[in-house]
């Protein structure tokens, strides 16, 4: 029995948001259809969507993983392909060996790759809110890495020392100035102790000089982001008895996605009054 050729792919002709697209995925490790969608196709059909995908995995620019559901039907997620590779390593003046796209780089647990694509859809959404303000802009965005890691001193005395690590750092410049963020995205999965834990580790890493020694920049806040409002209260509650105060903010997903995030949607510790995310962005604190 004769094997069936395979099916000769028609010449594909990479437009500037192919590009964009792959570079979307790279940057975030991860997107889903439903996220590329809202960036690029939001004047198509999903239909349109889809085809241009496809044609992109299928000249793997982009690859396919397979998420794993509860119920229903499987769902995919993007990542970067061979192809893709080639794209991020023009645009970014990098070695192409030093990118991740290879197969063992998508092979994750299922939390951890829901924990990632939560935190592109924190980052989703804020680029779609840049694109409606001329007001804010982009300094610069890291998405969770060891650079971004970093070791402070125990005040308690109870460990040899604490650890910084974000899922993502970013700046916004605006009219007034330049205000820097830590994010960490919360999944209900990790302690509150150990979410304790996090709020002396940024104190301590702003106290200790360690962070504008990083850096260079003298302030941040940190954005905590939550799947609901009852996990936002204990999270809030465990902030304010480690002795968080201006520091940090709380908002839940959903408030984001239903009014972006310069929304007045950020809890502080101090008030149960929501705020933008620019109030008071910049003064001093002690906590």
């Amino acid at each position: 029995m004769k094997k069936k050729k395979k099916k000769k792919l028609a010449p594909i002709v990479l437009t500037e948001r192919d590009k964009t697209i792959v570079l979307s995925v790279y940057e975030n490790r991860f997107l889903r259809r439903d996220q590329l969608q809202r960036l690029y196709f939001a004047n198509t059909s999903v239909q349109a969507c889809n085809a241009r995908l496809k044609r992109l995995h299928e000249h793997r620019f982009l690859d396919r993983v397979i998420r794993p559901v509860a119920v229903g039907s499987n769902q995919i997620a993007y990542a970067l392909h061979r192809g893709g590779a080639g794209i991020v390593s023009a645009a970014h003046g990098v070695d192409r060996q030093s990118i991740n796209w290879k197969r063992d780089h998508k092979r994750v647990e299922f939390l951890f790759m829901e924990h990632t694509l939560a935190v592109a859809e924190f980052r989703v959404n804020l680029d779609l809110a840049l694109r409606e303000t001329s007001s804010i802009d982009w300094l610069f965005y890291s998405r969770e890495s060891k650079h971004l890691q970093a070791r402070v001193p125990d005040p308690a005395g109870k460990k040899k020392y604490l650890v910084v690590a974000p899922d993502a750092f970013f700046g916004l410049k605006t009219d007034d100035g330049n205000s820097f963020f830590f994010l960490e995205v919360d999944m209900g999965t990790e302690t509150l102790k150990r979410f304790s834990e996090k709020v002396t580790a940024y104190k301590q890493y702003w106290k200790t000089g360690k962070y504008h020694q990083d850096y260079e920049f003298n302030h941040f806040r940190v954005l905590t982001i939550a799947e609901s409002k009852q996990r936002l209260s204990n999270l809030i509650e465990a902030t304010r008895k480690a002795g968080g105060k201006q520091m940090f903010l709380f908002a839940t997903m959903s408030d984001i996605q239903s009014k972006t995030p310069f929304g007045q949607i950020w809890l502080p510790t101090t008030s149960y009054n929501p705020i933008s995310l620019f109030i008071q962005s910049r003064q001093r604190y002690g906590s």
